[in-house]
């Protein structure tokens, strides 16, 4: 897959690599929550939900943890490892359950983007287009964990790796890019969006397993503009190929 102009402004020529990275330690954290599930035995899918939830902050900062410009942050009042990565902090959150809902449509968070979610992108999400949540408009609990994100330089950049799966169906999609929140439940703005090549085997159901019913119609993605990206070139990248945008579900979890 060819490397976009964003991508390379934004991680130089360790794209591939990083790309890989988080493809590889999605797919760690969906199979994580697949085995808490079979084990569980229980048709409630609360132990793949919850295994999922932790697992794809740890199953990152593992992945990553032995790179170099790497620091692992955990910020007061969260559960959470966030991965920093020369500057660019990796947040990964479920945006759909099936591919009936466009990313382009993406929320973070399932009705309400959390403390975390919302101090993260007002201290370090891209200059918005629209108002954004200015940090005196966050509610109480939110502060705290504002200001213990205190130690991250201000010029820090928040990268979004949106992705869908189910426990039926797995790994569905994944793509990264950067966005604006637009309010308190977790609407975005993409600035920039394109998709991760994920691997056959984290898209490939479990045997027994049918996706069948999530194989639905494909939409345009609108056309989007990065924000950094061309400013950071040091030489000329050719772009990604034109992603078509998936059709998705109400949003799943968030922080």
């Amino acid at each position: 897959m060819r490397v976009s102009q964003w991508a390379h402004g934004t991680f130089g020529q360790r794209v591939p690599q990083i790309r890989q990275g988080v493809a590889e330690a999605l797919s760690v954290a969906l199979e994580n929550a697949r085995d808490a599930q079979k084990v569980a035995g229980t048709d409630h899918l609360h132990p793949f939900g919850f295994t999922l939830m932790s697992r794809k902050f740890e199953a990152l900062a593992e992945a990553f943890e032995d790179v170099g410009d790497v620091r692992i942050v955990k910020p007061g009042g969260s559960p959470h490892e966030l991965v920093v990565l020369d500057g660019k902090l990796l947040f990964p959150f479920r945006y759909a359950k099936d591919r009936s809902v466009n990313v382009m449509s993406a929320r973070i968070g399932d009705g309400r983007a959390s403390a975390l979610v919302q101090a993260l992108f007002n201290r370090f999400g891209p200059e918005p287009r629209m108002r954004q949540l200015a940090l005196h408009d966050l509610p109480p609990h939110a502060v705290p964990v504002a200001e213990a994100l205190g130690d991250l330089p201000e010029d820090t950049q928040l990268v979004l790796i949106a992705y869908a799966c189910n426990a039926h169906a797995g790994l569905l999609d994944a793509w990264w890019g950067e966005a604006e929140l637009l309010d308190r439940n977790g609407s975005l703005r993409w600035h920039h969006c394109e998709e991760i090549p994920v691997s056959q085997e984290a898209a490939v159901p479990a045997r027994g397993d049918s996706a069948a019913g999530f194989d639905q119609g494909v939409l345009p993605a609108p056309e989007l503009n990065s924000r950094r990206g061309a400013a950071r070139l040091t030489a000329p990248v050719s772009e990604a190929t034109p992603i078509r945008g998936r059709a998705r579900p109400e949003a799943a979890d968030g922080a």
